[in-house]
């Protein structure tokens, strides 16, 4: 725990020193959108502007009910809030982490500190953490929900599933996970996923009622057209299949669409396929890089799945698996996505096809990873491992 509370704190103090870049304006807006929220004021009708937000100010693109939830975010001074915002990252991202390892694994607690500094370092959290993100936690949520008990003391009062609706009425993308566990015929999962969800909509009507009927009968089929920021949707920092479809062309964007629905069937069944195998961890890590995918908008910051994808592939696969996890985790390290867009910027034509690749890493990544767990679904688990769930799961028998 200590670790943790160090690696929060200083990845938050990149902010309070004025060392940073860039203010946490993610985090930012969340508390003026849930400030705002409380008087009346429809946080959907304009962008927010506030204190070290950009001049035009930056939409609110979440929920009615996380407007609510993240009142959090505004009990405290700001940076007082965002230091503990920032160690409670951390700690998710430990737990996801631990969540991935092998139980018998020799020196598994330096094991898991060494993967939590250098997830911590990857391209994806690094800009998660400074820019203030709520997507490690709401993979938390999901992961919880998926690896806890049955039988659990606390799945007695909150079933599961129940975690993976709130976090889809939180943020839609975890909403990916209600059809998996349809076609999974995890049906009491399912239900309570959807209960969970209909539940944070309820509450966001009744606390928010004319912001929810924004929201729900009009922001919700915009979201990512405003989450674009306007210029970004080609950028680098957009590695989606239509982000990338755009950095082709405009021309491109349309018939991208096409690509995204087939991506989005592949990837749920390619997840029900793997979890039939009795591969449940991997499964759920499967179906959460399939959102990052088809979702119009996947920021960096939004891949949050992979870095538990690759703590699972390599421990399931051998030696030519592990050389690309080592590949894979040395282009997220050096930030492969913004070098790829710096070679083609800048760099000689030579390197041009490299540029690409580095800057469509993380889709490229997570599309081979995925093709990895189909692959390899039929491999045994380590001794005693979390990757592959040894208790009885609904729609698949215990293993013996």
């Amino acid at each position: 725990m200590t670790i943790v509370l160090v690696l929060g704190i200083l990845f938050a103090s990149l902010y309070l020193l004025g060392l940073g870049v860039y203010p946490p304006v993610d985090f930012l807006v969340y508390r003026y959108a849930s400030v705002a929220s409380w008087p009346g004021e429809d946080v959907y009708a304009r962008n927010l502007f506030g204190e070290l937000l950009p001049s035009e100010g930056l939409p609110f693109v979440y929920t009615p009910f996380s407007a609510a939830l993240l009142s959090v975010t505004s009990l405290l001074p700001a940076q007082t809030s965002f230091v503990l915002w920032t160690t409670g990252c951390v700690a998710t991202l430990a737990f996801i982490i631990g969540v991935c390892l092998p139980r018998s694994l020799p020196r598994r607690r330096t094991i898991w500190l060494t993967l939590l500094l250098l997830g911590c370092c990857t391209t994806i959290v690094a800009q998660h953490l400074v820019w203030g993100q709520i997507n490690l936690f709401l993979a938390g949520l999901c992961l919880a929900d998926f690896v806890r008990h049955t039988n659990g003391r606390w799945s007695r009062f909150v079933p599961k599933g129940v975690l993976i609706g709130i976090a889809a009425g939180i943020k839609l993308t975890p909403a990916i996970f209600i059809p998996y566990l349809l076609i999974t015929r995890q049906w009491r999962m399912a239900v309570s996923a959807v209960a969970g969800f209909a539940g944070t909509v309820i509450i966001g009507g009744i606390l928010f009622p004319a912001m929810s009927v924004t929201y729900w009968f009009s922001d919700v089929w915009q979201l990512s057209s405003k989450v674009d920021l306007g210029t970004q949707f080609a950028s680098a920092g957009n590695n989606s299949i239509q982000g990338a479809a755009a950095a082709i062309g405009h021309w491109a964007v349309s018939p991208s669409k096409v690509i995204v629905i087939v991506v989005a069937v592949l990837g749920l069944f390619a997840g029900a396929k793997i979890f039939r195998a009795g591969q449940m961890l991997a499964a759920v890590l499967a179906v959460g890089m399939t959102a990052s995918l088809v979702s119009p908008v996947s920021w960096l910051h939004h891949w949050v799945y992979l870095i538990p994808t690759l703590v699972v592939l390599w421990f399931l696969g051998r030696k030519p698996t592990r050389v690309f996890v080592a590949a894979a985790a040395l282009v997220l390290l050096i930030h492969g996505t913004d070098l790829g867009e710096h070679m083609l910027q800048n760099g000689p034509t030579l390197l041009a096809p490299l540029g690409i690749l580095l800057r469509e890493s993380l889709l490229l990544i997570s599309v081979s990873t995925i093709g990895l767990f189909l692959a390899l679904r039929s491999r045994p688990s380590p001794p005693a491992a979390a990757i592959l769930d040894h208790r009885p799961v609904e729609g698949i028998p215990a293993r013996t």
